[in-house]
């Protein structure tokens, strides 16, 4: 028996993951030599209360069964706990994912720059229009002296204006990172438009309470500029003008929807959608999707976007729950 005890030992040990094993009023049972060094402030001994370890490194979180991610700043670890919690005792097993988490965090920041290089190395295409326009329309006015052309030019300065913020918002680095609710900010940006646009029918349906962490900039800045295409969509085109929104919660997930009754895409311009200074508008800067582009990536969301020329857009982002 001592045999086996001593091999049950050694395997326990050289798991890579901390292990603790806690009766089912929480009392410590065993621990592994990796859980020990994970709560290197704490002398893990038998006996010990489950909440007491809690406490002391400084972890906020539920002893329910499940998986859950932490920080500790006591620690200084980001930590995942899987709980498996029965009749009769708890098992916890921690993984330090730390450097994990960090070289997440660079990849994406990684992705981001590549992505804005991406978008300045296009950026000088993208001014060659509005410039152009700009200069042909000064020139017109020379000729005729016509006012109608000093609006033209207010509308082009404007654009280029537009063009060069939306390009420095992109470069923005400092994260808002909150725990924000999503009906909240979609019905903010809602009111916003419906105070400009009274003639478009705004439909809003939320079946949950929903709150997400997040960078709560980044979020409302994609959902303004979603909303203002459908808004520029439904505008070009005749009869009654309708922006449906939509918070879901699935199983799995949760669904933000956006439909609306515009002129659609076809399928040149929804494989074109996210592309960097790509618009159907005569004075659009085709960096507002790249918004949405930025939230989806940063949240490890999925976007679905289905389009049918002269009938409407249907645009999905996915939440992981």
């Amino acid at each position: 028996m001592r045999e086996y005890y001593e091999k049950f030992n050694a395997i326990f040990d050289s798991i890579g993951s901390g292990l603790l094993v806690f009766d089912e009023k929480g009392i410590l049972q065993k621990s592994n030599q990796k859980a020990k060094e994970i709560f290197h402030n704490i002398s893990l001994k038998y006996g010990m209360q489950l909440s007491k370890i809690i406490i002391k490194s400084g972890i906020k979180m539920t002893i329910e069964s499940g998986i859950y991610e932490v920080y500790s700043k006591k620690l200084r670890k980001n930590l995942q706990f899987i709980v498996s919690k029965k009749e009769n005792f708890i098992i916890i097993a921690i993984n330090d994912i730390t450097n994990y988490k960090r070289l997440k965090k660079n990849l994406e920041n990684a992705r981001h720059f590549a992505r804005l290089g991406e978008i300045l190395a296009n950026a000088a295409h993208g001014l060659k229009t509005p410039i152009a326009r700009l200069k042909m329309t000064f020139q017109m006015y020379e000729l005729t002296g016509e006012k109608e052309y000093l609006k033209q030019l207010d509308h082009e300065i404007n654009n280029i204006q537009n063009i060069v913020r939306e390009t420095l918002e992109l470069f923005r680095t400092t994260e808002e990172i909150k725990l924000f609710n999503l009906k909240d900010i979609i019905i903010e940006v809602i009111k916003e438009f419906k105070n400009t646009y009274s003639e478009i029918d705004f439909v809003f349906y939320c079946d949950a309470n929903i709150e997400i962490k997040s960078d709560i900039w980044l979020f409302k800045s994609a959902i303004f500029n979603v909303v203002q295409n459908s808004v520029d969509a439904v505008l070009m085109k005749r009869g009654k003008s309708v922006i449906i929104i939509k918070l879901l919660e699935k199983k799995k997930c949760y669904k933000i929807m956006f439909a609306d009754n515009g002129i659609g895409m076809n399928k040149e311009e929804k494989e074109k959608f996210l592309k960097p200074f790509f618009t159907t508008k005569d004075y659009g800067t085709g960096l507002g999707t790249v918004f949405l582009e930025r939230f989806v990536i940063f949240q490890n969301a999925k976007l679905r976007v289905n389009s049918i020329k002269n009938k409407g857009t249907i645009i999905n982002i996915v939440l992981e729950k």
